[in-house]
């Protein structure tokens, strides 16, 4: 049964005039990257151009994040509420211009966020949704602080947590040097992780202008057991290809000296898959090549680079590239950057789908998605292929995320900072997800008129609020709660207001669009003192799992 309010002598407000005079607001609006909105702007040409600051940002009256700032350059048809797009934005920007760091977001199409990955490390990649043991669960990577790789790598953990975003499990290299790498977690059906690894090794580099005693990153590919931490394969690239093979030159400071504090990335594994017949497809950047390897470490062909096995007809070439995934018999899609920082063989970046005869041996292009703008990424991106055929491309180095239709046209285009502002995401999803945190929700009071208490709600990661409710008590024992107020969630954050000081103690409830009480919060006092929900307090809404 939906639940009822009766609302008493209460005045709803969503911003309560802000609780800032109009100078203190434009004030604030004055300052660079704030920006008032926090729903996307539509097609915004001070945002696009820089004039709002190299990542605008949202700020909120009492949660204490800051996250980007959205604009639709190419928006949908009913922008900003964007109802058409199904799902929630997952991507983790990178910049030294960010207001806020260190962390993956989910956000809502219309720009809203829906959670901040905080609080795991300095350094967090947020990799989108994986079932594991047949549940959804996040995976995210975190740095484990060490500096054994070069900048542009990394060494640490992918950690996958659940619905409630409790931790679940912590995966790992095995029998390396270094941690996991950034670039790869792909989850199996089999509840195994494939991820990536750059530990450093000694060869002879005096064949391309190096030492006889060099150094290279010798990129591994590592299946672990979840459950047991054990790796189940380990494919180390120069034990399988010369650095004959690829194109990137030793000697540069984008890919190294060849010397033991930088060593040379001649190979760069940057995607993995492992597929349904056992066998693994290795994208390696540097050679412009797809690796099928099998269950031995055998490769079984290669395509594109110096040494194809099959003949790459017209539009299907493609170099640079990241995110290579097979899809189903025939089939594959990358991202083609088609550049580095120092080199541009196409006039921009695509996102392709590619049909490939592995008897014939040849690949042909079935369709490919531009940018917006038409420009190059020089690092980074993704493909995603959606249920109706559509796909989302996420841009890497340039801060755009777009859709295209099966064709590949493009339908609409978002931007999370100021292109080359030097912000990027590695990768960029749109998913489904329910989340709903195993932590209370947050809360703030605050009196900003002696007749008036105002209490600012969120709750980082919840995905079913739909209103919030607000509490008063007047005694600690017994903490008796009243029903004081309702607000519809719109923003992260919500303002609920309740005319009148009666009440020392104040909490707020989540209901789900049924109505139904998701969490409590803590109670608590204008000055900060807090206790836990009152003992007669019950969840009506039913467990996620059940």
């Amino acid at each position: 049964m939906k639940r009822r309010y009766r609302p008493r002598i209460v005045t709803l407000f969503i911003m309560v005039f802000r609780s800032l005079s109009t100078v203190t607001l434009l004030s604030l609006l004055s300052l660079p990257g704030l920006t008032s909105a926090s729903v996307a702007y539509c097609n915004n040409q001070d945002y696009e151009s820089g004039a709002l600051g190299q990542a605008p940002y949202q700020t909120y009256y009492a949660a204490p994040y800051k996250p980007v700032q959205l604009n639709y350059a190419l928006p949908p048809a009913d922008c900003p509420s964007n109802s058409q797009v199904s799902g929630y934005f997952m991507f983790s920007p990178l910049g030294s211009d960010l207001e806020m760091t260190g962390g993956g977001y989910i956000m809502n199409p219309n720009g809203t966020m829906v959670y901040f990955s905080s609080g795991f490390g300095s350094t967090v990649i947020l990799r989108g949704v994986f079932t594991y043991e047949g549940e959804d669960h996040l995976g995210i990577w975190v740095a484990d602080g060490s500096d054994a790789v070069p900048a542009g790598h990394g060494s640490g953990w992918n950690i996958l947590l659940d619905r409630s975003y409790n931790v679940v499990a912590k995966i790992t290299t095995s029998g390396l040097t270094v941690g996991a790498d950034l670039h790869e977690l792909h989850i199996t059906t089999n509840n195994t992780a494939i991820i990536t690894a750059f530990p450093t090794d000694e060869t002879d580099l005096s064949a391309y202008g190096g030492s006889e005693i060099g150094y290279v990153l010798n990129p591994v590919a590592q299946e672990i057991d979840i459950a047991t931490g054990e790796a189940i394969f380990t494919w180390k690239a120069l034990d399988h290809v010369s650095p004959s093979e690829c194109y990137a030159p030793l000697g540069i400071a984008a890919t190294g000296y060849g010397i033991a504090t930088d060593p040379w990335d001649y190979f760069h594994m940057n995607s993995i898959e492992k597929n349904d017949d056992g066998t693994y497809l290795i994208s390696s950047r540097h050679c412009h090549t797809l690796y099928l390897v099998n269950s031995d470490g055998d490769i079984l062909w290669r395509m594109g680079g110096k040494n194809s096995n099959f003949t790459m007809n017209e539009g299907a070439n493609f170099t640079w590239q990241h995110h290579a995934r097979l899809r189903g018999s025939g089939q594959l899609s990358l991202f083609d950057n088609g550049a580095t920082e120092w080199e541009q063989d196409i006039p921009y970046s695509q996102g392709l789908l590619l049909d490939y005869d592995d008897s014939a041996m040849t690949v042909s292009l079935s369709s490919a998605r531009a940018p917006y703008n038409r420009t190059n990424t020089v690092s980074q991106g993704s493909v995603e292929f959606l249920s109706n055929g559509n796909s989302i491309v996420g841009w890497g180095a340039m801060p755009y995320i777009s859709e295209h239709d099966e064709t590949g046209n493009i339908i609409w285009s978002t931007q999370f900072a100021v292109p080359n502002s030097g912000i990027s995401s590695y990768r960029a999803f749109l998913k489904d997800w329910t989340g709903r945190p195993s932590i209370p929700p947050s809360m703030k009071v605050t009196s900003p008129f002696s007749n008036n208490v105002t209490v600012y709600a969120w709750w980082n990661g919840a995905t079913e609020i739909t209103s919030w409710e607000l509490y008063g008590s007047r005694l600690i024992t017994p903490l008796k709660a009243t029903s004081l107020a309702n607000a519809s969630k719109t923003d992260f954050e919500t303002a609920l207001v309740y005319s009148g000081s009666e009440y020392t103690f104040y909490q707020v409830a989540a209901h789900n669009a049924d109505g139904e009480i998701l969490a409590y919060s803590n109670f608590t006092a204008l000055d900060g003192t807090t206790f836990g929900p009152a003992e007669n307090q019950t969840i009506t809404a039913a467990p996620l799992n059940s």
